[in-house]
């Protein structure tokens, strides 16, 4: 099952940032009619992110083949055993998704930062591994943060701000 997880964490990230190439920054990032010649538009840093992020979650898919390859040659296992493996990869990645779509759906009503954190505390639970509890919680809570700040204040890419708090 471990050589599986190569796999399906470069098939969630490239669905991840698919979502966001293809849909949350064509819906959220404003981009004016009019922009100089000498400046970029609102939406390149984002959409430079969002193509590395899916670049990565395609290699990791194709590098996670021959591990998989090699696993099977060398792991025989019972249909029962199979069935329900895969039962749990099922439901992790549904619940994946879910999360997604919280994501996606609280976004405007939330705001990006949160959201954000939410997302990123759900996905570091499901990973199971707590034994660097303290990167864990800096990640979830400092990353989006960070990010926010670079794009709106360095950039000044807008971020959805949310109806909620506003």
């Amino acid at each position: 099952m471990n050589q599986n997880r190569d796999f399906y964490a470069g098939l969630l990230a490239t669905a991840f940032f698919a979502i966001v190439l293809f849909v949350l920054i064509p819906i959220y990032v404003k981009v004016p009619s009019f922009i100089p010649g000498f400046a970029p538009p609102p939406d390149m840093w984002p959409r430079v992110v969002a193509i590395i992020g899916l670049v990565m979650g395609i290699l990791a898919v194709i590098l996670a083949f021959p591990k998989m390859r090699e696993a099977s040659r060398n792991q025989v296992t019972s249909l029962g055993t199979r069935i329900m493996s895969h039962k749990t990869l099922i439901v992790r990645f549904a619940a994946v998704l879910v999360v997604f779509a919280a994501f996606v759906i609280g976004m405007p009503i939330v705001g990006f930062v949160p959201a954000t954190v939410l997302m990123l505390g759900v996905l570091f639970i499901m990973t199971g591994n707590f034994e660097r509890k303290f990167w864990m919680i800096g990640l979830t809570v400092i990353f989006p943060v960070l990010l926010y700040l670079l794009f709106t204040e360095v950039t000044h890419t807008p971020f959805p701000e949310g109806t909620l708090f506003f």
